[in-house]
């Protein structure tokens, strides 16, 4: 498993910020705090709960989401976040994400690695 923080630039359908964003390869999905989510754009009601276990077994469900871009070394990278009430960090991008855009995390120098000829292929 692999962790790493950074601020980066988190916008929605209203605004956009710096947020302290953890990449957690950890995490199979992507989160927001919902504080930030409505601050930066419009929450929309799942239509159904969608469940997910933290690391220590808890069981939470996340009832709502919402769509943001995350600001990368140049790149505004989309996905769909469940948001949470509760988090310990603004943002949690999981695995889900990595996958996704060909993301891979440096975890000796704690950054992370976009493949350019795959974001080509995918922006385009």
């Amino acid at each position: 498993m692999g962790i790493i923080k950074k601020e980066l630039m988190v916008a929605g359908s209203k605004s956009g910020r710096g947020c302290e964003v953890l990449f957690d390869t950890g995490a199979s999905a992507c989160f927001v705090r919902e504080d930030v989510a409505s601050e930066l754009g419009q929450i929309v009601k799942a239509p159904f709960p969608l469940a997910f276990k933290l690391g220590n077994n808890t069981v939470m469900k996340a009832e709502k989401t919402i769509d943001l871009f995350v600001g990368m070394k140049g790149h505004n990278l989309s996905f769909y976040f469940l948001v949470v009430p509760e988090l310990p960090y603004e943002v949690i991008v999981g695995a889900n994400f990595l996958h996704n855009w060909k993301i891979k995390l440096d975890l000796v120098t704690e950054d992370f690695i976009l493949d350019e000829k795959a974001l080509e292929i995918i922006l385009v």
